[in-house]
């Protein structure tokens, strides 16, 4: 069993899955960060399950400069893997564009770290 993902109707009602996202981009979808940043996997595979389509995460650009030989599994490969794309004004406006579905958390590493950890960039 997943997580629960929950949607809002035309007209209001809260119905569970993803059936009050429309079928045809541009969507954006804006989310809190939990579970570290976690929570970006269940929402991604959803999307890909119920709505066969791939939702463009927006994630730091300091994860696509990670150095690969510190890591056991290439960071970067997964990232791409799941659709993520560089924070940037500019990717945003590209992906919105192309009628893409994106993730947006605009709290970024600090929300997901829950502030524990400094943040520098």
């Amino acid at each position: 069993m997943g997580a629960a993902m929950f949607s809002t109707m035309e007209d209001g009602k809260i119905v569970r899955g993803l059936a009050g996202i429309p079928d045809e981009g541009p969507v954006l979808i804006v989310g809190n960060h939990m579970l570290c940043g976690f929570d970006i996997f269940p929402i991604i595979s959803e999307f890909l399950r119920e709505k066969k389509v791939k939702l463009h995460g927006l994630a730091h650009p300091q994860f696509f400069q990670l150095d690969e030989q510190h890591f056991m599994i290439p960071i970067i490969d997964i990232l791409k893997l799941f659709g993520a794309i560089p924070v940037s004004g500019k990717n945003l406006f590209k992906l919105l564009a192309t009628k893409s579905y994106t993730l947006l958390y605009p709290g970024g590493l600090r929300e997901a770290l829950h502030r524990k950890v400094p943040i520098y960039a």
